[in-house]
């Protein structure tokens, strides 16, 4: 089994956003530092909790896949081969326990809440299981409410469909509406809570890249929610804004796949070093790197992802107004359709994820 595991450094900065909102300038930083809110001590307890939740996850994915796979034997179909062996193995040495660190220009409010974040997007599905951990009591954090977003294997963000991702600039014909988006798309975009064992879980396809930003995934962690219709960051504080990223061995091998090999042609990869925030993670002995492994033979098999975050749960919220958060200093909210909210209950239910899907952002 090949895996993709490394340790970096979290992001202790902050970062100013230039006059024009679709700019990709996350990597200056602000006049102050963001304070990180974590510290080393959880590690030998994440490290004894780690092995047992993998296993018990790992047998709730390998059987999850192997119902899917006799569902397309029965009606004539073939998928992938899966191996028992291969989940018992789905390891984590990552420990993070992150600082704070920017929105970046393409953070919105109104997010869906719901397990399966693809909608119609190709690419390699990424199991993304994301620990949270109360850095005050080294325990697991439950019911926390998780948002996460990125960009689509060729680098376009839902609500921003119409910056292109190797300028950062409109494309041709494409307007911004009043709130700074250019539509109400909401792929790759979600929100769910951690279990009892403070884990939250996503399916998504592998992140692409775009201008200056090496591949990464937004996380906002939201500690003290009342319900699932009170996700707005105006109604519940923050209490940590992250970004995750994953090992340029295994972007590099995704990147030669379709459909994200289209976009070398355009742009070349942004390597983790050559990011600012990425190279910034390196100084402080934290680690935002997702941990990665094969679900079979090959990448397009589809791929397991693990990572803990550390969170003060006690902390004060984030600002989420304000010029540090974007130029118009308020997060845009999304105008989802009810439609497209019962498209995304419609696929959790039948993922077996039915409870969780009947809640809304």
């Amino acid at each position: 089994m090949k895996f993709f595991t490394s340790l970096v450094a979290a992001i202790a900065m902050a970062s100013s956003v230039a006059a024009h909102p679709s700019k990709h300038n996350e990597e200056e930083r602000d006049n102050h530092d963001l304070v990180g809110r974590g510290s080393d001590k959880c590690a030998a307890q994440l490290e004894a909790r780690k092995e047992a939740f993998m296993a018990k996850r790992a047998e709730s994915l390998f059987q999850r896949r192997e119902a899917e796979r006799n569902a397309l034997l029965r009606r004539g179909l073939t998928s992938p081969a899966v191996k028992r062996d291969q989940y018992t193995t789905i390891q984590n040495d990552t420990c993070v326990l992150a600082p704070d660190v920017v929105w970046g220009p393409y953070g919105v409010d109104g997010e869906i809440y719901r397990h399966d974040i693809r909608e119609d997007n190709s690419g390699v599905n990424l199991y993304l299981d994301i620990g949270v951990i109360d850095i005050e009591t080294c325990e697991p954090l439950p019911d926390a409410y998780l948002t996460i977003w990125h960009c689509n294997a060729t680098g376009y963000y839902s609500g921003f469909t119409g910056i292109d991702p190797d300028t950062a600039e409109l494309t041709d014909g494409a307007t911004k509406m009043s709130n700074g988006l250019t539509d109400n798309e909401t792929f790759l975009r979600g929100i769910m809570t951690t279990s009892s064992e403070g884990v939250a879980e996503f399916l998504t396809v592998f992140p692409g890249y775009y201008t200056t930003r090496a591949t990464h995934i937004h996380l906002t962690v939201q500690a003290s929610v009342a319900d699932r219709n009170s996700t707005s960051y105006s109604t519940s504080a923050v209490q940590h804004i992250g970004q995750l990223f994953f090992d340029q061995d295994l972007i590099n091998s995704v990147y030669e796949l379709d459909p994200y090999a289209a976009h070398l042609d355009t742009l070349d990869i942004i390597q983790n070093v050559d990011d600012k925030l990425y190279t910034s993670a390196n100084a402080g002995g934290y680690s935002s790197v997702i941990s990665v492994t094969q679900l079979g033979d090959s990448l397009s098999d589809g791929l397991v992802g693990y990572i803990t975050v550390g969170v003060n749960a006690s902390a004060a919220g984030i600002a989420t107004t304000g010029g540090s958060v974007n130029p118009l200093g308020v997060l845009p909210t999304v105008s989802v359709a009810e439609s497209v909210r019962a498209a995304a209950t419609s696929v959790d239910v039948a993922a077996g994820y039915g409870a969780a899907a009947t809640g809304t952002a």
